[in-house]
């Protein structure tokens, strides 16, 4: 399906499915956080389903603890263009050494990349998509920061100087969903980072290779605006998901 505005077919997408989501026991006691249900549907579906409406024909997931259920709702979806590879390292590891564990390189069309425990309106992954720009992620720019968040600073082009959870909120102006797109040279110089000989990238996340590169490569923020999204870390970030956020996705595509 090619992409109307840069004329180029709609890259791969690889969502990082490997985490316990220890910070959701005991319902994650036997599967990942993105298996956890809302709206009758665990999260990864939702994921799935947004990028199929949007032509993304291949998707990887990178999985680990509770990879059975992951396998096995997959499966159910009957869809040709789903493949798996697994972080042996899961328990031990974040998000850049599961990215680093994929089998889709090369891209030459460039790779969308998601966390699986985030539940967003699927109009945000279209425009990320449609976006002009190579390298690109999706943030809120009204998010109430703290120390949690993966906070990003801007210029005022939105080109992003500095994404770190380190960052001082006060010097912050948007949130990190964790949904990005990245041309084909950044993915690939991305995947050496994270597979680089002698780097310790165990406990990076993918944010950090973005920080680490930002002084070399332009990314960039787009706005989620007032589309519906939220991270699921706690039960409280469930329970917003199913009673709030859902409802506001469920009244269609703005």
């Amino acid at each position: 399906m090619p992409d109307a505005l840069t004329h180029r077919r709609v890259p791969p997408a690889l969502i990082a499915a490997a985490g316990g989501g220890k910070r959701l026991l005991p319902m994650t006691a036997d599967r990942p956080k993105c298996m956890l249900e809302v709206g009758g549907e665990p999260i990864l579906i939702h994921q799935i389903r947004a990028l199929q409406a949007c032509g993304v024909s291949q998707i990887q997931l990178i999985v680990g603890h509770g990879e059975e259920s992951v396998r096995a709702a997959c499966a159910a979806l009957d869809h040709d263009g789903i493949s798996f590879a697994r972080n042996e390292r899961h328990a031990t590891t974040n998000s850049l050494f599961s990215f680093g564990c994929t089998t889709l390189d090369p891209y030459p069309d460039g790779l969308l990349v998601l966390n699986s425990d985030v539940l967003f309106h699927p109009t945000l992954l279209r425009r990320l998509i449609d976006n002009p720009r190579e390298n690109v992620l999706l943030a809120d720019l009204r998010s109430r920061l703290g120390e949690e968040e993966m906070k990003i600073c801007l210029d005022t082009d939105f080109r992003i100087r500095r994404i770190s959870k380190l960052v001082d909120p006060l010097q912050a102006q948007a949130e990190n969903l964790g949904v990005l797109k990245l041309g084909p040279e950044t993915a690939s110089r991305m995947l050496r980072l994270a597979r680089a000989d002698g780097a310790d990238t165990r406990l990076c996340w993918i944010p950090d290779a973005i920080d680490f590169l930002a002084g070399e490569i332009d990314f960039f923020a787009l706005g989620s605006g007032e589309l519906p999204w939220i991270e699921i870390d706690y039960p409280h970030d469930l329970r917003r998901a199913r009673e709030e956020i859902w409802p506001q996705i469920q009244q269609g595509s703005i």
